[in-house]
C-alpha cells in the first residue's frame, strides 16, 4: 500500500514539473501540494513549491520593481534582520540550481538572491522601504500580501498571489 502512495505521489510530482515546464503556476503548485499531502516526504515537493511560490511572488510589482519581501515570504511590516536572513537561507538551500532539479530553480534562486541584496543592506532596505511607503500612499490600493501556510517552511508564512486591484470612477 505504502509503495502505492509513493508511486502516486510520483506521478502527481511529475504532473506538477509539466505544468511547472508551460508556466501554469496555479496548476503546478495544486498538484505540488497533492503530491506533498499524498507523501509527505517525497522528494522534490517542498523546492517546487519554493520555486512556483517565489515565481508567484515576482509578479507582484511596486513601481514596477518586484516585492521583495514577497519573494523572501516575509510580512512587510517585518523589521527582523534575522527572519529575513533565515528566509533567505532557507529559500536559497531549497532554490539552488544545483541542488534542484526542476525548470526555472535558477530563476528563482536569482530572485531570492536579489532580495537578499536589497532587504539585508540597511541602506538599499531603507530606501526600498521609503519607496514603497510612498508608493502605497499614493495607490491605497495595493494590497498587503495574502499570508497562508507553506507546507516546506518552519513558519507558516507563504505569500499568495497579491493582485492589484485599480477602480476607476466613471463620470
Amino acid at each position: 500500500m505504502q509503495n502505492a502512495t509513493r508511486l502516486e505521489a510520483e506521478r502527481l510530482l511529475g504532473i506538477s514539473e509539466k505544468l511547472l515546464q508551460n508556466r501554469d503556476l496555479m496548476g503546478s503548485k495544486e498538484f505540488a501540494i497533492l503530491a506533498q499531502e499524498t507523501e509527505p516526504l517525497l522528494e522534490g515537493s517542498d523546492q517546487i513549491l519554493a520555486i512556483i511560490d517565489v515565481l508567484i511572488a515576482s509578479e507582484k510589482r511596486i513601481n514596477n520593481s518586484p516585492d521583495w519581501y514577497s519573494i523572501l515570504q516575509i510580512d512587510r511590516r517585518s523589521d527582523d534582520s534575522d527572519l529575513i536572513k533565515k528566509q533567505y537561507r532557507r529559500l536559497a538551500l531549497l532554490l539552488h540550481p544545483d541542488k534542484s532539479r526542476f525548470h526555472f530553480a535558477d530563476h528563482a534562486f536569482k530572485l531570492v538572491a536579489d532580495a537578499w541584496a536589497v532587504l539585508s543592506d540597511p541602506i538599499k532596505k531603507s530606501h526600498y522601504d521609503k519607496e514603497f511607503s510612498f508608493y502605497s500612499r499614493v495607490d491605497l490600493s495595493v494590497p498587503e500580501p495574502v499570508l497562508a501556510p507553506a507546507p516546506y517552511l518552519d513558519r507558516k508564512l507563504e505569500p499568495v498571489h497579491g493582485t492589484v486591484l485599480l477602480l476607476l470612477e466613471m463620470e
